[in-house]
């Protein structure tokens, strides 16, 4: 998963920028605020419970086959599934074959089982490193532990410099009637800018969706703003909090290769850069203020931008390399509607080789994340291969490159897709499964703003579960996966994600077990397969999110974005 940390960070200021939890609260608003009610499309609402039609095919999801899958894809043979490396290669062909071997066909336009997606890829190395000059002297950090430094430019030699403007949460947002730039010209400048949404208040409860992170709040949204104001860069200030994963997760990646589409987007920053909380708090000091300061300032809603009495400099060299990824695509035509599909998606890449850990080992494997989520969309393609009754629409699966890039290749998916976007009904993506053990409950991190939530519920329900809420909704995890790519062009989508109440488990187990994994294997090398998983939890997963596709893919319902949903008109437009 993309940036995937699920534990939220408190107390590590002295000051707490993160949300209140609101979210129960706001959830019962949303049970009862109409469901069910059809956005004004002319598609027909959703009518039947999956417990209506013969499933049996569910039988054939075993643990041995998910297992196989796991465990193949996350070997060192695959060295790490890199994007654009030897290692993907060898992960899309096995993919393809297995497709090939369940009697599917080649889903792509050129009726292969590939799409290739043009990629640049850009190593950096420092000249100079990340300079801050003030009234009072300068100083600098080091790469990878105080800074991080990109670029938008494919150049071999970037040198920067210039004003630092100050931008608060750096959103102009005018549906939310927040606007941090105020009418401030910052083109040629570089902005400093907090990551997350503006917090709520006791008058506001429910700015930015109180304790949901919107897409405002993220740091890829914060660097398209910076473009469509002509910045020459962003630095981005890192906390813990406010982030909800540490520095480590941006630094430990600052020397590989930054990967990009081939073509540079338009008015291309020549600098993306993460700071430290470190680095911030005495740039906020150079700057005649304190970084808690800074955060009381940029939480008021009549916050004004202003250049700082500080410059920065930096020069970076990057090593370039033009070269695609790879999406595989696989299709089950539907019996009666092939013109419509349901979009079953994973992600196959992960980080390749790269800095050995303290035993030596380079292979970032990706078990987990997520070569588990792979061998689920391989396993449910087998199972619905096995139905009684095909489905009547035509179901897409689809395994995608440069997830861990900024989800590239879906959104290269989205862009150029096999279906019209107003064909495809809906998106289930599934990244990062439970590997340990039985739930009662599961949960679907963006399914609440759609009429997703109630397949959700009635899938879980004819399962034996029930649906629980995101339990940490200000990580904004609808947006770090693929799901968000289809979401953005208006298709209902969600990310199945576990249940957090294990059977025969004491009350604390999940939030424990996500501890370990986050601070000792997520993007490490030691996130590899492990033979004494169990595999009773993805066996699960696969059930609740196959039920939930058939019955899609049978009734002819549309699922619909609940009114004012962000996403809401892209679905409408597209009809």
């Amino acid at each position: 998963m993309n940036t995937l940390i699920r534990l939220q960070g408190r107390g590590i200021l002295p000051f707490n920028p993160i949300k209140p939890c609101s979210y129960m609260k706001k959830l019962l608003v949303l049970a009862i605020s109409g469901w069910l009610v059809a956005c004004s499309t002319g598609k027909p609402a959703i009518k039947t419970p999956s417990s209506h039609y013969n499933v049996d095919f569910l039988n054939s999801i075993d643990s041995v086959t998910v297992r196989t899958h796991l465990k193949t894809l996350s070997s060192d043979m695959m060295e790490g599934r890199g994007t654009g490396t030897e290692g993907e290669k060898r992960a899309v062909h096995y993919i393809s074959d297995q497709f090939k071997a369940l009697g599917l066909a080649p889903g792509a336009k050129d009726g292969s089982w590939f799409q290739e997606v043009p990629l640049l890829g850009s190593t950096p190395t420092v000249v100079k490193p990340l300079t801050f000059e003030g009234p009072n002297g300068a100083f600098s950090g080091e790469f990878g532990t105080a800074f991080t430094a990109s670029t938008d430019l494919a150049s071999e030699r970037v040198a920067t410099s210039g004003e630092l403007v100050f931008v608060g949460y750096g959103i102009s947002a005018s549906g939310s009637n927040w606007d941090d730039f105020k009418g401030i010209d910052v083109r040629g400048k570089i902005l400093v800018s907090f990551v997350n949404d503006p917090p709520p208040t006791s008058e506001e409860p429910s700015r930015f969706k109180g304790d949901t992170l919107t897409y405002f709040g993220r740091w890829t949204y914060k660097q398209e703003e910076a473009r469509r104001k002509g910045a020459k860069g962003i630095l981005l200030i890192h906390t813990t909090p406010t982030a909800s994963y540490p520095f480590a997760v941006v630094g430990n990646g600052a020397a590989r290769e930054q990967i990009q589409f081939a073509t540079p987007p338009l008015n291309s920053l020549e600098l993306k850069s993460w700071i430290s909380q470190e680095m911030g708090e005495k740039l906020a000091i150079a700057s005649g203020s304190t970084l808690e300061q800074w955060f009381i300032e940029a939480a008021d809603r009549n916050f004004k931008p202003r250049v700082l009495p500080v410059s920065v400099t930096a020069e970076m060299k990057y090593a370039l390399r033009y070269f695609s990824g790879t999406n595989v695509v696989a299709l089950l035509p539907g019996t009666e509607k092939p013109n419509e599909a349901i979009l079953f998606t994973s992600h196959h890449d992960h980080l390749g080789v790269g800095k050995p850990d303290k035993k030596g080992d380079a292979i970032y494997n990706g078990a987990v994340d997520n070569a588990s989520g792979v061998a689920m969309l391989l396993t449910m393609a087998k199972a619905l291969k096995q139905a009684a009754n095909p489905p009547k629409r035509s179901v897409l699966f689809l395994s995608v490159t440069a997830e861990e890039s900024g989800l590239l290749g879906s959104a290269y998916y989205a862009a150029n897709p096999t279906f019209p976007m107003n064909k495809i009904v809906a998106n289930l993506n599934v990244d990062s499964g439970n590997v340990h053990g039985r739930t009662t409950d599961i949960s679907g991190i963006g399914a609440e703003t759609s009429q997703m939530l109630h397949l959700l519920r009635d899938a879980a329900k004819a399962e034996g579960m029930t649906v629980s809420p995101d339990p940490n909704p200000n990580a904004g995890l609808f947006f770090r996966s693929d799901q968000l790519s289809f979401a953005r062009v208006g298709v209902p989508a969600f990310f199945l994600n576990s249940g957090k109440n294990f059977i025969g488990r004491s009350q604390g187990f999940a939030q424990q077990a996500e501890a370990e994994y986050t601070a000792l294997r997520y993007h490490q090398p030691a996130d590899e397969f492990d033979p004494k998983w169990a595999m009773g939890g993805m066996v699960q997963q696969m059930r609740v999110c196959l039920r939930l596709g058939y019955t899609l893919a049978m009734d002819g319902s549309w699922p619909q974005w609940k009114p004012g949903a962000e996403f809401e008109a892209a679905r409408k437009g597209g009809f």
